[in-house]
This record gives C-alpha cells, sequence and structure tokens, in this order.
C-alpha cells in the first residue's frame, strides 16, 4: 500500500497509514434522552452501494440530499455518480462529471444555487490526487479554472452562508504533507488566507452554524499523530478554540448543523487505538449548542465512522448514509428527527 503521511519517524508511519484510511484495498457533557428506538420504513428501488469516504450535501434550490463519491474498488466507476434522496427513495441523477473519487470535500453553495466540490482520491490510490474545483447545477458539471490550492485530501469544507463563501481548511497534500492553511471559494477562484488555524489535521469535521454565523470544527488526526477533541470556531476573520471538553477524542467522525434546533450534531467515528494497530469504533452521539457539548442517548445506525452526514432543512431531518461498521462498508440511509434515528429507503 501507498506511503500515506510523508513523516520521518516509522512509529508515526505505522500508527497513520492504519487510522487515515482503512481499511484500503488499492488504494457533551449532560446527557439528553431521546426515544429508544430506531423504525424501519418503506424500501428504496435503488439506491447507491456501500461506501466511505463520501460525501452527502442538502441541495436547498431543489430540495433533495445529494450524494458524491466515496466508492471502493473494485466497484469503482470512472466516472462520479450523482445520487438524489428525496426521503423516500434514492435516485441515480443524469449528468457526467468529475472523474470518481474518494475523500473529496463538497457543499452547497446557496448563494450561487450549485454544489461546489474539489479534491480527492481517484482510482490510482494517492497517485491519482485531485487538485480540480467542480459546480454541479442539478443537470451538469462544470470545472473552474483555478487550480490554486492544488492537490488535497482529508481536507473539509462548510459553505458560509452569510458571507456567502465556502471555506475549506486541512487535509493533505501529494506529497503527503500535512495542509495548515485556510482557503475561501468565492464562486470564481480560491482565496489563501494567512491566518494561524488548528493545525495540521486529517478526517475531522467541519460545518456551519447558521445560528450563530461560524464554522466549526471538530476533532480529528493531527500531525502529532493523536487523536483530538478540541472544538474551534471561524468567524471569517479568525480561527478560535472553543473547547476542549465534550466527547472524547476522535477521527472520521460527521457533523451536520440542525437548523431547527439550532445545534451541530456530532455521529460515530473511531475512537481509542487498540492492539494491534487498530481502533475502536464509536457510536454515540453529541450536540453543540455554541457553548457546550452535550451527548444524546439514544438508538441508532450502531458502530460508524467515514459515513456523512447532511441535514435536510426542508423535511427538517439529519440524513446518514453508509460507511463502515468496523467490519463491513454499508450502504444503509438513517434519519434524525430531533427525537429518533427511522432507517429508511430498504
Amino acid at each position: 500500500m501507498a506511503e500515506i503521511i510523508g513523516v520521518e519517524s516509522r512509529f508515526m508511519k505505522s500508527i497513520l497509514i492504519v487510522l487515515l484510511f482503512w481499511p484500503a484495498a488499492s488504494r457533551f457533557q449532560t446527557s439528553m434522552t431521546a426515544s429508544p428506538g430506531p423504525v424501519a420504513t418503506q424500501q428504496a428501488a435503488s439506491k447507491p452501494s456501500a461506501r466511505l469516504g463520501h460525501c452527502l450535501v442538502y441541495d436547498g434550490q431543489r430540495r433533495r440530499v445529494v450524494l458524491l463519491d466515496g466508492y471502493r474498488p473494485p466497484h469503482q466507476p470512472e466516472l462520479g455518480e450523482v445520487w438524489g434522496w428525496d426521503g423516500k427513495r434514492w435516485e441515480l441523477l443524469p449528468g457526467s462529471g468529475p472523474a470518481a473519487r474518494s475523500l473529496s470535500g463538497a457543499v452547497f453553495d446557496t448563494r450561487r444555487k450549485q454544489i461546489i466540490s474539489y479534491g480527492g482520491v481517484g482510482n490510482r490510490g494517492y497517485e491519482d490526487l485531485k487538485g480540480d474545483t467542480w459546480a454541479w447545477d442539478g443537470r451538469s458539471w462544470q470545472q473552474m479554472t483555478d487550480t490554486s490550492v492544488g492537490t488535497r485530501d482529508h481536507h473539509a469544507m462548510a459553505y458560509d452562508a452569510a458571507r456567502g463563501k465556502t471555506v475549506m481548511y486541512g487535509g493533505q497534500t501529494s506529497s503527503r504533507t500535512w495542509a495548515t492553511d485556510t482557503w475561501e471559494w468565492d464562486g470564481l477562484k480560491w482565496t489563501k488566507l494567512a491566518v494561524p488555524g488548528p493545525g495540521g489535521r486529517a478526517h475531522f469535521a467541519m460545518v456551519y452554524d447558521s445560528k450563530r454565523k461560524r464554522v466549526v470544527l471538530f476533532g480529528g488526526l493531527g500531525d502529532d499523530s493523536q487523536y483530538h477533541n478540541d472544538t474551534w470556531e471561524w468567524d471569517g476573520v479568525n480561527w478560535r478554540k472553543v473547547s476542549d471538553g465534550g466527547p472524547p477524542p476522535r477521527a472520521r467522525h460527521r457533523l451536520a448543523f440542525d437548523s431547527h434546533a439550532g445545534v451541530v450534531i456530532l455521529y460515530g467515528g473511531d475512537g481509542v487505538k487498540t492492539a494491534p494497530g487498530g481502533f475502536r469504533v464509536l457510536e454515540d452521539m453529541w450536540a453543540w449548542d455554541g457553548v457546550r457539548w452535550t451527548e444524546i442517548k439514544t438508538n441508532g445506525p450502531g458502530k460508524r465512522f467515514s459515513h456523512a452526514m447532511t441535514y435536510d432543512a426542508g423535511r427538517r431531518k439529519t440524513v446518514l448514509y453508509g460507511g463502515s461498521n468496523g467490519a463491513n462498508e454499508v450502504n444503509d440511509t438513517w434519519e434524525w428527527d430531533g427525537q429518533r434515528w427511522v432507517r429508511a429507503g430498504d
């Protein structure tokens, strides 16, 4: 397997290769109680394949959740698929676009009414790292011309609706060095912002809190080879650490902002290291209200990492798809209505 992180220490290499892309073929302090159990709903005619490292984005213009990327060999196509979820079924949407990839970033730009996708790992693994920006208007893809960011994966993106800009942070470059820069996309070009941030970070999660008008970043695997549980906020000018408490340290978790409840929702990830060279898959759920993290006690999707999650504002539900339970990649769809998880689309 190709080397994942360009670091000097053999010990750090062995840890990071396991944690950053596992498995690889070829390449909150007080408790709230929610309704006790998941509920099954109607069956979908078709749906995306089992996968991890994919993106879920809520398209507010077309009022559906969109799934991009995250394929796994040997079922990875040459060109990426776009799937839409309307709350009842998955639909494979038309239009050829970017080459298939995993570990990219994607957001919905509400001002320009298009999905923006950047970077990721292509079919040939880390020798096929992407540095392209694409826009999808619901019908067709357009490749943008600005390539100033360079190749990148393991990064995260969030759309700052108040400022009309996509924010990108962190990840790694094609030389497997840690990226510590902050970039913003205005619809035409990327701008690098010369500000200090959370440091070298991969497999973290980031989302925009529209109530407090802040981008929220939590956890991830640092360039110190450690899991983190710090919470940072970006206000368009500076990064500020706002908490070192709440959820235990983790990576490959996901965040979504529930605009109805006014809280950031966190689910799953991988945490405590286990011997030899493994980790424990998590199934806990937390909410961030801008001041503190609160654990939500509920049954739901179970152990999960490298899944994808977004908030469907039209239906007031957080949607979760796929990932790995530690033994297998899965292709299940779950929805959180603020009280309980419901398994949907089966």
